[in-house]
């Protein structure tokens, strides 16, 4: 597999987590490979475009996203929780973290990485000898 994900003892018995005071969920993700590129499909609901931070430091891609949260009242029973995403990644030898590329369309954000040339299938051509 290209992409790996990189967790702790804590996060993979929980999908939330604490540093400090603040909660941050893990977002379920999806991984598909296919020949040019790897993609991660992350649901980060409540999450805009605009409060989503990608960052690739060495082989590592980080992923956060920030909740907004839509309260318009005093709450007085809850079960749901707002609060930050964040997930990484380690970026195998064979991808390019030259080519991010994501998209966020309903909560869900799509982040592709292509493959470095030298993992892509390729044909070698077979010369004729005389």
């Amino acid at each position: 597999m290209a992409v790996e994900q990189k967790t702790t003892t804590a996060e993979q018995s929980e999908a939330t987590r604490r540093d400090g005071h603040a909660r941050y969920f893990q977002p379920a993700t999806d991984v598909v490979e296919t020949a040019d590129a790897v993609l991660l499909k992350l649901d980060m609901p409540g999450v805009a475009k605009e409060n989503v931070d990608l960052t690739v430091d060495k082989e590592m891609l980080i992923i956060v996203g920030k909740a907004e949260p839509e309260q318009t009242g005093e709450p007085v029973y809850r079960e749901t929780y707002v609060g930050d995403y964040q997930r990484q990644f380690s970026l195998a030898a064979d991808l390019d973290p030259g080519n991010i590329t994501a998209t966020m369309n309903q909560g869900v954000l799509t982040v592709q990485i292509g493959k470095a040339e030298r993992a892509k299938p390729r044909k070698v051509k077979i010369e004729a000898t005389r």
